[in-house]
């Protein structure tokens, strides 16, 4: 009976979303459904493509697919994904927190702490010329202490500007060719940034209140999105096809934001216990993975859940990466327990079993 209803209730969820008027967005309300179980962790260790001496943060996936850059408090490391051969390393000597390729694969960039005390030091952004891994562009920062982590970085789709936000200083738009800053917002601390696909506009989290902010590039004229139902944000990502912004918030609910209108139309509550620590669109934009200490796949029409993967106990994912709808899905874990390690999986999304993994350094930083 209870497989019935759920059943019953998501055609409904479904004839609704596409019964709305033409240029709206589907408008739901919904939350975990305890019908789909999880899939749960394989108790057979998955085959381990490389070990990295320091601690993972973050990666991105090249756009050809070919090779990923790792993120670790040991600079940047880079594997080819076909032999699993390591490719490069990368100022070594810097605590690095993000790695962000440019569309086209012919840029990296980077963002680290040049350390002057454990986790202390100068930010820094880098920019390789991935043919020559020569530096093409570079911004070091004044203050040295921990406010200068860096919160995101973020390629324009043509792949001419760079957003990188640092906590407590904003997000600042540079022009890559210049060096130039053509775009500036005061934000509290941006953990998220993400442009639109025709690359006029942007969003962060990190306004008042914990809200999003939303601006024209060229003009810097802002809106703020915010909506006291779903809390405060921590991740955002724009629709592949720009008509929607999906945001996840710190008491662990989902949003799906009519562009054109700036309203909260579709909501998942409690998509997650605790806080939604990651989000991607799939590239259909018909489904939007989350990361808690779970992974979730949701239909972004209905807000349905699909189903759940990775459920574990001793970390959370921080950032979730989808190569495209019939590839991998790739996640990083932190582990905050003593000694415990960190860990870059591919996933496949349709068995919810890890294809292989990058394991990283254990302990509290990794160094």
């Amino acid at each position: 009976m209870k497989i019935r209803c759920c059943l019953i209730s998501m055609l409904v969820l479904t004839l609704l979303a596409a019964c709305q008027p033409a240029g709206t967005q589907p408008v739901f309300t919904s939350s975990v459904d305890t019908a789909v179980t999880p899939i749960p962790l394989s108790t057979t260790k998955p085959k381990i493509a490389a070990t990295v001496s320091g601690r993972i943060r973050s990666f991105n996936v090249s756009p050809d697919g070919k090779a990923i850059a790792l993120a670790t408090s040991q600079g940047v490391v880079l594997y080819d994904l076909e032999s699993y051969k390591r490719l490069q390393t990368l100022n070594e000597a810097e605590s690095v927190y993000l790695v962000d390729w440019s569309p086209d694969g012919t840029r990296l960039a980077a963002g680290s702490l040049v350390l002057g005390n454990v986790e202390f030091g100068k930010s820094h952004l880098v920019v390789w010329d991935t043919s020559t891994w020569e530096i093409v562009f570079e911004k070091l920062g004044d203050d040295d202490s921990w406010d200068s982590i860096y919160g995101d970085l973020a390629w324009s789709p043509d792949g001419q500007s760079l957003a990188s936000s640092v906590n407590g200083m904003g997000v600042l738009v540079y022009d890559i060719q210049t060096g130039k800053v053509i775009s500036q917002q005061e934000t509290l601390s941006s953990h998220s940034i993400s442009w639109s696909p025709d690359g006029s506009r942007l969003v962060a989290t990190g306004d008042l209140a914990s809200g999003i902010r939303r601006w024209k590039v060229s003009t810097d004229e802002a809106v703020r999105l915010f909506d006291q139902q779903v809390g405060s944000f921590m991740q955002i990502a724009w629709s592949p096809d720009g008509e929607r912004i999906a945001s996840g918030s710190a008491e662990g609910s989902v949003c799906f934001w009519t562009a054109a209108t700036n309203k909260c139309d579709g909501v998942i509550v409690k998509a997650h216990q605790n806080s939604v620590f990651s989000l991607v669109w799939s590239s259909d934009g018909n489904q939007l993975a989350t990361g808690g200490g779970i992974i979730r796949i949701w239909d972004s029409n209905t807000g349905q859940l699909v189903k759940s993967f990775g459920l574990n106990n001793v970390s959370v994912y921080t950032y979730l990466e989808w190569l495209d709808i019939h590839q991998p899905l790739v996640s990083v874990e932190a582990r905050y327990a003593a000694a415990a390690q960190s860990i870059v999986r591919f996933w496949d999304v349709d068995t919810g079993k890890v294809l292989f993994e990058f394991d990283g350094a254990r302990g509290s930083w990794g160094e």
